[in-house]
């Protein structure tokens, strides 16, 4: 069997058992529950604020004019597509881990890893139809999450009044965005992917994933520093968290958001330019990948390297 047609078998087996796994489906259902709940309450935000409920006689002055006229944005076409690949690159990178543990650490757990190698022995191409199949998999639920935020957006904006401003290159753009968010997950399921094989369980995946996704995110928020020199900003522009941040960011300004504005922290001068960013990303990325195929080659279970 030659190597395209090894990749492919495996892929079409890895996208069976992602498809019907009942965990995939229960991840993305808890996404799409804390989604609706999100922009639901920052609807009740601003219905609140500007009287809504009560036609204008009662008001609350919950948050500045500025930080309104952003939820505004975040709750109207084409502003909503920002404020969704966000949430896919927050509460749904958390989720995105825990699927990878699943996908890596079940084999280990069920003991199907040794027949999956017998098969089609290849281990390189085991990992490589993995991350395909996980990658498709996360693009799906990007596409329902948009056609979420979609819905969601045409309802609020009906009751808040909101100008709805969606064109054609704001449709166009989306792919980009999707590709973003992908890159932006990227590292963080290559780490999660490379605990579950060292570990040769869920639980380590999901516990090297998370750890790792703790740590970047305090180490992060060494960005404050920068200000002080540009010498130590350049060095903790090598982080991964400031990268990620940009690429988050310029998803988020590419739909007319600015999330300075709601996150007072978030200096957006101190981050690196997209260019760094793909590259810094990319290392990560390259490093765990590498050690995760490492560490199943150095591991006792059969098949070729």
């Amino acid at each position: 069997m030659d190597a395209r047609a090894m990749v492919s078998n495996l892929l079409a087996a890895e996208w069976l058992k992602i498809s019907r796994r009942p965990m995939a489906l229960l991840l993305l259902g808890i996404f799409l529950f804390l989604t609706v709940v999100q922009q639901t309450l920052w609807f009740l935000v601003v219905a609140l604020q500007e009287g809504v409920f009560s036609g204008g006689n009662v008001t609350f002055n919950l948050l500045s004019p500025a930080a309104i006229e952003q939820i505004k944005r975040q709750l109207s076409l084409p502003g909503v597509f920002g404020a969704m690949l966000s949430a896919i690159n927050g509460t749904g990178g958390i989720l995105a881990i825990i699927l990878t543990a699943g996908i890596f650490g079940s084999d280990f757990n069920w003991g199907t890893l040794r027949i999956l190698l017998t098969r089609a022995p290849s281990r390189g191409a085991y990992l490589l139809a993995k991350l395909i199949a996980l990658q498709l998999a996360l693009l799906v639920a990007m596409v329902i999450t948009l056609l979420t935020g979609m819905l969601l957006a045409v309802t609020f904006a009906a009751v808040l009044g909101l100008p709805q401003a969606v064109g054609l290159l704001d449709i166009a753009l989306l792919p980009v965005g999707m590709l973003r968010a992908l890159v932006v997950m990227l590292p963080y399921i290559l780490i999660a992917g490379a605990s579950a094989i060292i570990g040769r369980s869920v639980i380590a995946g999901v516990g090297g994933g998370l750890i790792f996704l703790a740590f970047d995110v305090s180490a992060g928020s060494l960005n404050t520093i920068g200000a002080v020199d540009p010498l130590i900003r350049a060095l903790v522009n090598l982080l991964l968290q400031p990268n990620i941040n940009r690429l988050v960011v310029e998803n988020s300004l590419m739909f007319g958001l600015d999330p300075s504005v709601l996150t007072t922290a978030l200096d957006l001068s101190l981050l690196p330019p997209q260019w760094q960013a793909l590259i810094v990303i990319a290392v990560y990325s390259a490093l765990f990948a590498y050690s995760a195929y490492r560490a199943l080659n150095r591991q006792d279970i059969g098949g070729s390297q």
